[in-house]
């Protein structure tokens, strides 16, 4: 078995897996997808899957492919292009970790701005921001206080609500 690979430029590599993965076939996918990640330098592989059957072999094969990506420094992003592959990967709560989109061409932008260490500046000037933000001078927020006939019992149902005080 042999999965179709391509470039979309120098740091992209596009994958199309094709196949239902399954117990007899994921261990051959999985190191097929291993032995086509760059040995170094920023690069994005993009798992294109064209299966409507998302697997829970699948799943794992993902997920154990980009945690050797991430010790390469690739980055991995996966085109659901099936709506059931999107709740798959939705109901497993893996759309931030794989990167998920819709097409190759989010894929590809999200591949650009996930790279590993691509957004360092811009998350040491949120960093920056916001220790300026919370001083250790400033009050402490006042506790919002409870009404009603349990307000001794029990917490307000609407806490945003009584803060405005």
């Amino acid at each position: 078995m042999s999965l179709l690979s391509y470039r979309l430029d120098e740091s992209h590599l596009v994958v199309e897996l094709s196949e239902v993965v399954d117990l007899d076939n994921g261990p051959a996918i999985e190191q097929e997808l291993l032995a086509l990640l760059p040995c170094c330098g920023p690069a994005t592989v993009i798992v294109d899957v064209h299966t409507p059957l998302l697997t829970p072999q699948a799943l794992g094969v993902l997920l154990r492919v980009r945690s050797e990506a991430e010790q390469r420094a690739v980055s991995i992003a996966v085109v659901a292009r099936h709506e059931t592959t999107r709740e798959v990967l939705s109901a497993a709560a893996l759309n931030r970790v794989l990167s998920v989109a819709f097409s190759l061409q989010g894929a590809e932008l999200r591949g650009r701005r996930c790279r590993p260490g691509a957004d360092a500046p811009r998350g040491r000037r949120l960093r920056e921001r916001l220790e300026r933000r919370i001083a250790p001078s400033d009050p402490a927020p006042r506790p919002a206080r409870a009404v009603g006939p349990y307000a001794d019992t029990s917490l307000p149902r609407f806490p945003r609500i009584l803060r405005k005080r």
